[in-house]
């Protein structure tokens, strides 16, 4: 009698342990995938060969990419850089952009600016921004090398 509740109290916590390698096992498996996936969201996007991160044909017709960081600048940015990042209330990126580097507008972005207009709020917190932070410099790279005028940029066909 005694021999068969120690064999079942045995298989439970053996049950009770399998079950909990087999969640430990599916929660690393999950982790993996997601850290994987959401790393992927933050590659930077190619350089065509001339070295610009964006494509503008005639008529201001540009690269998913470039027209997609359009659309999130002007959700977010346009109210304080101005429609075509000319300036209003902050800098005019087109001409800061000229001596700012990819790598310097990533951390602008993140951890936000003081300057002599005024602050620039960190966006680190906002995913659509962060997430599409190179799109957004493709857009006003376009503007900054002049590829792209004080238009409203289309998709390219």
């Amino acid at each position: 009698m005694q021999r068969n509740i120690i064999n079942r109290h045995v298989r439970r916590t053996s049950l009770v342990a399998l079950t909990m390698k087999d969640s430990i096992r599916y929660l690393m498996t999950s982790v993996a995938v997601i850290c994987s996936f959401t790393s992927a969201l933050f590659l930077p996007l190619p350089l065509l060969a001339d070295g610009r991160p964006y494509t503008v044909k005639q008529n201001n017709k540009v690269d998913s990419d470039t027209f997609i960081g359009y659309k999130v600048y002007r959700t977010w940015c346009a109210r304080c850089h101005g429609t075509f990042g000319q300036g209003l209330a902050a800098s005019d990126l087109t001409k800061t952009l000229k001596n700012t580097d990819r790598d310097d507008f990533f951390k602008i972005v993140a951890r936000g600016k003081k300057g002599r207009i005024g602050v620039m709020p960190a966006w680190q917190s906002n995913d659509n921004v962060m997430k599409n932070r190179d799109r957004i410099y493709s857009y006003l790279r376009a503007r900054a090398d002049g590829a792209l005028g004080a238009v409203t940029p289309e998709l390219i066909d």
